[in-house]
Order: structure tokens, then sequence, then C-alpha cells
């Protein structure tokens, strides 16, 4: 199956806003990282985060928030999807002439996302959601919550599959139309926890008029518990942003989980 490219053209201001914000963000997360360890006194060093569950007001602490991310990102009480489920179809399993079942995982991608979410339910009470409209039109979906034992393990497999097992496929939307879905794996910052992130891209065409969705999707892990960014929109998903909301949120999960509470937000990293 051909595999097509689509290769993306940065903008040469952003090299200027992406090292300001790299040494803004660094200072940040240094900061909390001093935070998450003064909560985590007296346990050996490389140890695995205790499996514990995050109670409501934790989670809530552990949120990002508009001071994070700049004045053109605007937290909002509508969680609907707002790319118009154009991110839905079914996948054509005759893509794959051979390992069908790979359309199977492709699917599962598909459907998560067209509901706003890469994971399952959470256990109840240990869960906050924040969600951001950006001035382009985009969208963040961010969470944080407590999953049930074994469930988050297995979710992050399958998620660190995709790329090789989906790559690029085709599915059918709803109208009789078609998609070409491109999954590729999305470089992320470095520190606590575990960080995956995929590049979802769609492109189509529905009533006649061709529509691109571009999607991040990264995932935080400590224990049972998890940060989940879904990020995009029909404007080009901003990868700054998405490794800002990682790089952050990251030591904020983890100072909640050692029982802190983080220092409050710095302002304005993207302005």
């Amino acid at each position: 199956m051909t595999r097509p490219h689509r290769g993306r053209l940065g903008y040469v201001a952003a090299l200027a806003v992406g090292a300001s914000l790299f040494a803004a963000a660094c200072a940040g997360a240094g900061q909390e990282r001093q935070s998450a360890e003064s909560g985590q006194k007296g346990r050996p060093a490389g140890s695995p985060a205790p499996a514990v569950s995050l109670t409501s007001r934790q989670a809530r602490h552990a949120l990002l928030t508009e001071a994070y991310l700049g004045s053109q990102w605007t937290e909002v009480k509508d969680s609907g999807d707002r790319r118009d489920g154009l991110l839905r179809g079914t996948v054509n399993a005759q893509d794959w002439l051979t390992h069908a079942e790979d359309a199977t995982v492709c699917q599962q991608l598909l459907d998560r996302l067209s509901g706003d979410r890469i994971l399952g339910a959470p256990l109840a009470g240990t869960q906050a959601v924040a969600v951001f409209d950006a001035d382009d039109g985009n969208r963040m979906r961010y969470a944080v919550g407590t999953y049930p034992a074994g469930e988050l393990r297995a979710t992050r497999r399958w998620f660190g599959t995709l790329p090789q097992t989906c790559g690029v496929f085709t599915a059918t939307r709803p109208d009789g139309s078609t998609e070409d879905v491109r999954v590729t794996s999305l470089p992320v910052p470095r520190s606590e926890g575990t960080r995956q992130a995929l590049s979802v891209v769609a492109k189509g065409t529905t009533k006649g008029v061709p529509f691109t969705v571009s999607l991040d999707v990264a995932l935080v892990t400590s224990g049972d518990s998890a940060v989940s960014v879904l990020n995009g929109g029909l404007a080009d998903a901003s990868h700054l942003t998405t490794g800002l909301a990682v790089r952050l949120g990251a030591p904020r999960l983890a100072t909640v989980l050692a029982g802190g509470t983080p220092p409050a937000q710095p302002a304005g990293l993207l302005d």
C-alpha cells in the first residue's frame, strides 16, 4: 500500500517563538519538578510512582489553565466536538492485503477520536477536564484521571503500535465519501511519567468541499493515572502547543500523585 508523505512548512517566526518557549517551559518544568520532588522525599531513586487514585480535587489541581497557554487560547465550558464529525468513518479493510485484523485497530482509533477522547472511562470521582478554543478555530481537550488497573497499560501498548499498524489508510464516511488518514509518531519532551504522542491527519471531501483535519494526541501516564491531550481541528495542529501541554502538565501530575500542590502557573508562555 502506498504511503504518501505530507510535508509541513513552518514560519521563520516560529523559530524565535520556539526558542523562547523552550527556555520558559524548561524553567516552569524545573520549578514544578522541584515541587514534585519535595513531595516524594523518602522514595528510593528510580522507584515507580505509587499506584494511587486521584481525588477530584487533585485532578483539578493537575489541570492546565489559560495562564499557561496565552491569550490566543480561551477556556470554554462547551466540550462538544468542533471538528464537525469529520474525523469519522468506517475503515476499509480491503486496504490490508495481509493482516486484515489491523483494520480493527485503526477503527478503534477513529472511533475514539470521533468521541473526542483517547482513553476509556476513568474511575468515578478521579477525573477533571479543561477545554480550550484557539483563535484559529482549533480546540484542545486536556483531561486528567485515574483508570482501572491494567486498562491504562493496555491502552498505552495499543497506542504505541498505531503508527506502524495503521500508517496510511482509507475510511468511508457516513455520506459515502472517503477520507485518507495518516498516523505518525510525534516527538514529545521527556521528564516525569511515560509519554507518547501521535499526529493524525485526515483529508477528504464533504458536501463537495475538501477538508483537512489535523489532530495531535498525547498521553502522559504515571501508575494508573494519566494526562491525555487532544489538540487540533481544521487548522494545522500546533505541535508547539502540544509539546508545551505535555512538558508543563507532566510535573503537575507527578506533584499531585506525590501528595503535593503544584505551584502557580506562569503567564502566557505562547504570547
